[in-house]
């Protein structure tokens, strides 16, 4: 098993060596760290330094963070360059939805800029991107990556339509599902309608979840209730989801066995 976005650079893992180590012993081979600006990403990259092969750093700009500026989004890009042999993606890169931030217009026009530089750079460098696109973003996110030439690329948490859903699944993208899979319909659905080879699984720890995870620190190792619930949704085996949902995370992150 693969998880495809957790953020082990933050504070809630002050020794992330532990929630690694719990990780490998239930089955997860790897884990894609992905960076959301100057600090988080230099540990990210450090991370993946300290536990190659296990952790893959990628180097991001996340778009709720609206207290960075220009000089932040130019060092991320930056970065990027400097460092493509070492990191396997750009991300989390996308657009707001959340907060008062995301409702100004011209935040939002702004970040779709700031989108479609990160997007011009990864389809230059060759790297897939990693989407924080939620809702109604969605859409405008897909037509940005498109423009750019992006080739692979995922839609982490996915939350959008079934249109747009469709969309990203016929323009080859991967969405990733998270463990709200195992107790919130709207995950549950998307469960069923993406096809296997489209299909990665994620924590997105430290982000705390709801139902049977209610009250627990998310850790990479939870990715084998996301693919416990996948499986029971799809009535497929624990095996099958874990290799394909594995498969297309190493195709897309271009992950070694």
């Amino acid at each position: 098993m693969i998880d495809s976005h957790v953020h082990l650079d933050a504070d809630q893992y002050p020794d992330p060596s532990g929630a690694i180590k719990r990780a490998l012993e239930a089955g997860v081979t790897a884990m894609v760290a992905p960076g959301v600006g100057l600090a988080s990403n230099r540990r990210a990259i450090e991370l993946g330094r300290r536990y190659p092969g296990v952790v893959y750093p990628a180097v991001g700009f996340h778009p709720e963070d609206f207290e960075h500026g220009e000089y932040d989004a130019l060092e991320a890009l930056e970065s990027i360059a400097r460092e493509r042999d070492s990191i396997c993606a750009v991300g989390e890169v996308g657009l707001p939805w959340y907060g008062t931030g995301a409702a100004d217009a011209g935040a939002r026009d702004a970040a779709k800029l700031t989108l479609a530089r990160f997007a011009k750079l990864a389809a230059a460098m060759d790297l897939p991107l990693i989407l924080h696109a939620p809702h109604r973003c969605a859409a405008d996110a897909l037509a940005i990556i498109r423009e750019a030439k992006v080739t692979r690329a995922v839609f982490h948490w996915h939350k959008s339509d079934e249109q747009t859903t469709r969309a990203i699944i016929n323009a080859g993208y991967f969405i990733s599902l998270t463990p709200e899979v195992a107790y919130r319909e709207r995950d549950r659905d998307l469960a069923r309608m993406i096809p296997a080879n489209r299909m990665l699984v994620e924590t997105d720890g430290p982000w705390p979840y709801g139902g049977q995870f209610a009250g627990r620190l998310t850790e990479p190792a939870m990715i084998k209730d996301v693919v416990a619930a996948i499986a029971h949704l799809r009535c497929a085996t624990f095996d099958e989801i874990a290799e394909s949902t594995a498969a297309n995370a190493r195709a897309l992150f271009r992950i070694k066995e």
